[in-house]
């Protein structure tokens, strides 16, 4: 397994944890239906932090494809 994917799963894992925490602060602040307020927060959280760390992989990808082509045109 390469850096890159490492740290994009340890991310992912510290979000994950982080939405947890924030669900349970949509909880105990709900009036009404905590639950529910819970399950809004703590996945907005989560979907909004691994949307991020997705586009950010997905531009690191890119940045060494590119790099991997102009190095591989340099030798030719």
């Amino acid at each position: 397994m390469n850096r890159t994917l490492y740290s994009m799963i340890a991310m992912m894992a510290i979000i994950a944890f982080v939405a947890l925490i924030w669900g349970t602060v949509g909880y105990v602040y709900a009036d009404e239906h905590p639950l529910r307020r819970a399950a809004f927060v703590g996945g907005g959280v989560l979907i909004s932090g691994w949307l991020i760390v997705l586009a950010a992989v997905g531009i690191k990808i890119s940045r060494l494809k590119a790099r991997r082509r102009a190095s591989n045109s340099e030798n030719d």
